[in-house]
């Protein structure tokens, strides 16, 4: 018979061990059937029809109305072409001090 050493360093059988597992094993398996149960008992349906009425159609046919075509929103129509133009700006001006600070001053003429 083997002996484990509890954390209390009080010594465990192999019976205790054993009904230890026999009830974790019952604890698993009640677990995994509740978890296989619950979705099909919380399934949602739907109530069986007794009587279908006919609809009856409308004497005169309305036709649906078209819509006016949506005019675009302000930050659409004005906002986004002055941010684009914006970057424009400001990468050209980059680029322009680039090359006058730092490419204008690589090559001197030597007299």
């Amino acid at each position: 018979m083997k002996f484990l050493r509890s954390a209390r360093n009080r010594y465990i059988g192999g019976d205790m061990i054993n009904s230890i597992r026999r009830y974790f094993v019952l604890v698993v398996l009640a677990i995994s059937s509740l978890s296989l149960a619950a979705p099909a008992a919380m399934a949602v349906t739907t109530p069986p029809v007794v009587n279908e009425v006919a609809v009856a159609q409308p004497y005169v046919e309305v036709l649906p109305e078209e819509a006016a075509p949506d005019e675009p929103q302000w930050t659409y129509k004005y906002l986004i072409p002055a941010v684009v133009a914006l970057t424009v700006v400001l990468i050209g001006g980059t680029v322009v001090m680039y090359f006058v600070k730092v490419v204008r001053g690589r090559y001197r003429v030597v007299e």
